[in-house]
């Protein structure tokens, strides 16, 4: 049986190599062939929607130091992408930065705020309308999630709903676009421990000044991973287009 085919739409710089990192953490996660998952940087413009039906599921992610508050052009154009998959309604997931411009592409409200950064693993608990969602279910309902992110989605938009809440300085942590099979959350269902960890080294001078470095590191390396979590994407990629 081949197996499904993914695109990553990616939210980086095209030199940065966390961009192929990011494939190989999505294609891990969902148990897909890297080969198997294409990626389409947004500084490319966005991919037509001819294009994006092709696919069994879609994947957006981090944009390392961007923010979606960033007056940057391709920035835009990836909040105008989320609301395209939306449109053609393949299976989708949009995490961190991905999150935070698919809510406020939908009318949501995103803030930076450096002094409610969450780096690290993270204890989350899935509502009741996440515990009986087919994606997100197969978590516990409390769980371990990567962090990794200074801005925050303080105000869900309309036409959604909350699957997952963390602390009150970071409440929205996932949810559902009503009537489309397109997820998302703030934390990072592609990553373990150490692909976070190995995120971290790359922006440390975003993420932390370096006498902090240390400290920080060694607390994403105490964080808890999540074995269940290796299946959220692996569910989505199965569902394939015509999911409702």
């Amino acid at each position: 049986m081949t197996s499904p085919r993914a695109l990553l739409v990616s939210l980086r710089d095209p030199h940065d190599p966390m961009s192929r990192q990011e494939l190989r953490c999505f294609a891990d996660r969902a148990a897909l062939p890297h080969d198997r998952v294409d990626l389409h940087p947004m500084v490319e413009g966005r991919p037509d929607k001819g294009r994006l039906r092709r696919y069994d599921a879609i994947f957006f992610g981090g944009s390392g130091a961007y923010s979606v508050l960033d007056d940057v052009q391709w920035i835009k154009d990836g909040m105008t992408a989320c609301l395209d998959v939306v449109e053609v309604r393949v299976p989708a997931f949009a995490s961190c930065f991905g999150f935070q411009g698919l809510a406020q592409a939908l009318g949501g409200r995103v803030v930076k705020d450096d002094d409610r950064q969450e780096l690290g693993a993270y204890e989350l608990d899935l509502t009741d309308a996440g515990v009986a969602d087919p994606v997100l279910g197969v978590l516990p309902r409390r769980f371990w999630g990567q962090e990794g992110h200074h801005d925050h989605v303080d105000v869900l938009p309309p036409g959604v709903t909350l699957l997952a809440t963390g602390s009150p300085e970071c409440r929205n942590q996932a949810f559902k676009v009503d009537g489309a099979p397109f997820w998302a959350s703030q934390f990072h269902p592609e990553l373990t421990v150490h692909t976070t960890i190995e995120r971290f080294r790359h922006y440390l001078s975003h993420y932390a000044q370096p006498e902090h470095a240390a400290r920080l590191e060694s607390h994403i390396l105490s964080g808890v991973d999540s074995p269940e979590m290796g299946e959220v994407l692996a569910r989505l990629a199965r569902l394939g287009p015509g999911y409702d």
